[in-house]
């Protein structure tokens, strides 16, 4: 086609039929210009292609971030729920040393459960993927990005709520006798759960040590007159409630962003 308009421009040319030539010279252009508009036409229908289909694979891996943050909050709360209440048991034995020294064994396993922890995580793979490439904009609905932007980029883990100092397991770890805490560690330790990508823990519902009883009743005797000790566990239990709290409204904004990527799935 565009042979046959350079042909027959040159023979307007020649036969000096000017009007003519300038019709079909604009002719020419316009055909070049659907050509290149329409090459551009099928090459962003195949981008946006592309681009959806990248879209869809990354909706449903962070629905599968999310599922696994999700499993790992619930247990994350199921700890730190079961650490409260041997804390709380701790505190009635600070108040109440008669009555602890009953069953000094148990009261060392309650007042060395109240001192442990397990890390604040998040599941953040795919978000950090998109958003150190710069290919974020690939969830094309501006209320779903802002969504999800907003619940990664708050990062539960680093709120001053997770990152309070225990300091009740470090003074308690530096007074219990060494020989009672691996006792403790070896038959009451955390028990790790595979889940779906990665690994949990839970504490023992029943756990028992064996040390004699008198021993028990002295190591117990020397943590409840720890007044230090005593006011650390108050700070420690304040801390549990608040990371509860937090928790809760954690979990109810990731069902939120879960649903959204669920109904745009759709």
């Amino acid at each position: 086609m565009i042979n046959f308009l350079r042909r027959k421009r040159k023979q307007l040319a020649d036969d000096n039929k000017i009007l003519k030539y300038l019709k079909y010279a604009f002719g020419e252009i316009i055909l070049v210009v659907l050509g290149i508009l329409i090459a551009l036409s099928i090459n962003n229908w195949n981008e946006n292609r592309k681009n959806k289909n990248l879209e869809t694979i990354y909706v449903l891996r962070f629905l599968d971030d999310l599922e696994e943050e999700e499993l790992y909050v619930q247990s994350y709360i199921q700890y730190n729920a079961k650490v409260s209440d041997f804390a709380n048991k701790a505190i009635q034995y600070f108040d109440n040393p008669e009555m602890a020294l009953e069953n000094p064994k148990q009261c060392l396993i309650d007042i060395y459960q109240a001192s442990q922890f397990n890390d604040a995580r998040q599941t953040a793979s795919t978000y950090k993927e998109l958003n150190t490439s710069g290919q974020i904009n690939l969830l094309r609905n501006y209320e779903l990005r802002t969504s999800v932007i907003s619940f990664y980029e708050s990062d539960w883990t680093n709120s001053v709520v997770f990152n309070f100092p225990n300091k009740y397991r470090e003074n308690l770890r530096s007074v219990m006798p060494n020989d009672i805490q691996k006792n403790i560690r070896t038959n009451c330790g955390d028990i790790y759960v595979e889940t779906k990508k990665s690994i949990s823990v839970e504490l023992p519902e029943i756990c028992h040590i064996e040390i004699d009883n008198e021993v028990a009743k002295i190591a117990l005797n020397n943590l409840l007159n720890d007044l230090e000790l005593k006011k650390d566990l108050n700070f420690l239990v304040g801390n549990i409630y608040a990371k509860l709290a937090f928790m809760d409204y954690i979990q109810r904004q990731l069902k939120v962003v879960k649903t959204e990527l669920e109904e745009y799935k759709k």
